[in-house]
């Protein structure tokens, strides 16, 4: 019986992804600039994809990459965070979650096309929230976040959040400048 490849594997061979980054970090040093744990599927995301996006929508900074990516990573990260944390005290109803570093927060790990992707920091498997960046709507995967971005290039995913019809967008595109 053949093992299925994970799924940042799979995800690479939907876009025709063939060129690995080569790490310029530890995850070790990673974590302690971002004071939690990384997922699995975020590793895993970053040992296929460098800082780039994915359909030109989505974009992803991969955190080891190198010091300039990480940056990018962070910084996203706290300015995502510290948004939705402000847009909070204005209408909870629209932003119902806690964000890092709060504890359980979540932490964007992509953004674009007038949405944002999180992970959460709680403990449990692994899901991928999203949002409308303008508070008109939620949603949840749950699975990694390569699992989540498999479904959504397969047009697997039943949402009234994210835009359909990814699969005419099935490619992703590497950002330069951006190696360590």
């Amino acid at each position: 019986m053949a093992l299925e490849q994970p799924a940042g594997g799979r995800l690479a061979e939907l876009l025709d992804w063939r060129t690995a980054p080569e790490p310029g970090l530890t995850w070790e040093h990673v974590e302690d600039r971002l004071a939690t744990p990384i997922p699995a599927g975020i590793r895993e995301l970053s040992r296929h994809f460098p800082t780039g996006s994915f359909g030109g929508l989505i974009h992803f900074y991969n955190p080891v990459q190198s010091e300039r990516s990480l940056d990018m990573f962070l910084g996203t990260a706290k300015s995502k965070s510290e948004t939705f944390r402000h847009a909070r005290q204005i209408d909870r109803s629209y932003f119902p979650h806690n964000f890092h570093p709060e504890e359980g927060g979540l932490v964007a790990w992509g953004h674009g096309d007038q949405h944002t992707y999180f992970w959460s920091t709680r403990p449990g498997p692994e899901s991928v929230l999203y949002c409308d960046n303008h508070g008109e709507g939620w949603g949840h995967h749950p699975g990694s976040v390569p699992e989540f971005l498999h479904a959504l290039f397969m047009d697997e995913l039943e949402t009234e959040v994210l835009y359909d019809q990814w699969s005419d967008d099935r490619f992703y595109s590497e950002f330069p400048g951006y190696t360590a």
